[in-house]
């Protein structure tokens, strides 16, 4: 079974980093660059990353504009059957050693169980609230299981917590920690930001599989056509990636180190990019929510070790 990576591409302060951890693993077979760029800056990294290993291939669509809403028609790429397709988002920023070929082997293992598998994914909100319940790293802070959470997806102060932690577990080789039983997704939503496919359940479906052309690709995959088809989505909560931020979290998070962290983490040079200015208006706005209790606050720890 060939595993082909697809990533919506892509800011290159991300794919950077995301680019050494799939082009190091010989588990990949291709790596799928779907350019849905914002800035031609961006674009000319895409080829220059497509020029650096022949397992990369560039698709285009000539109406995608670096929107959300041009996503789901990337799938149309999606159209070999004895492939494995596992979507890693462009600010996926981390990946465990190994990762590939575990995943491909817990997914052959469990072939049929689900329509879609993803991995435990580190700032991902049904994620945030499997780790607070039934890991061992220590969460004190409001979260609820819902994709949209209003406390942890909505606030940057959630993945400013978590990120250092996780760092450091990995640092100190405890990832043990964050590990959590599989569990099964239905009737619910799920951040698409690390999901894969059975290329034979692409075809199979034909236009059934296919998100609404400018719909709403994530509900329809992740929830919706689960629900028709009766099949779960399932989580392998023993493998891990750690996704940086949503879009109402990313500026905040662009300000820290937290991505410095992660390119040290990967041995790589400190990315070179620009830090979002904290402008009047947005320091205001932030002192408001402070005053009013609206910004919701985190303790995130590991637990301590216990000598023998």
């Amino acid at each position: 079974m060939k595993l082909i990576v697809v990533t919506p591409a892509g800011r290159e302060k991300y794919l950077r980093l995301l680019g050494h951890h799939v082009l190091k693993s010989p588990d990949v077979h291709e790596w799928h660059l779907w350019d849905n760029c914002r800035n031609e800056a961006d674009r000319a990294y895409l080829q220059q990353l497509a020029a650096s290993d022949p397992r990369c291939r560039i698709k285009r669509l000539p109406h995608a504009d670096g929107g959300i809403n041009v996503i789901g028609d990337f799938y149309r790429f999606c159209d070999d059957p004895d492939a494995f397709y596992l979507r890693l988002d462009d600010d996926v920023v981390f990946v465990e050693d190994g990762f590939f070929q575990k995943f491909m082997a817990r997914v052959m293992a469990e072939r049929g169980s689900a329509i879609w598998y993803a991995p435990l994914i580190i700032n991902n909100a049904i994620c945030n609230s499997l780790i607070k319940q039934l890991s061992k790293v220590l969460v004190d802070g409001p979260l609820t299981c819902q994709a949209s959470c209003e406390f942890s997806w909505a606030y940057a102060s959630f993945p400013q917590a978590l990120h250092p932690v996780f760092i450091e577990a990995v640092r100190s080789n405890r990832l043990g920690d964050f590990r959590v039983p599989d569990r099964e997704i239905r009737l619910s939503r799920f951040s698409i930001n690390a999901i894969g496919f059975f290329g034979s359940d692409i075809v199979s479906l034909g236009e059934r599989f296919q998100p609404p052309s400018g719909g709403d690709e994530e509900e329809w995959l992740s929830a919706t056509l689960p629900a028709r088809l009766d099949r779960p989505g399932k989580i392998f909560g023993d493998l891990i990636v750690a996704h940086f931020g949503f879009y109402p979290q990313e500026r905040e998070l662009l300000r820290t180190n937290i991505l410095d962290g992660y390119y040290g983490l990967a041995g790589l040079a400190d990315p070179i990019y620009e830090k979002p200015p904290l402008h009047l208006r947005e320091r205001f706005r932030q002192w408001r929510r402070i005053r009013r209790g609206k910004t919701p606050r985190y303790t995130i720890s590991l637990p301590a070790i216990v000598s023998s």
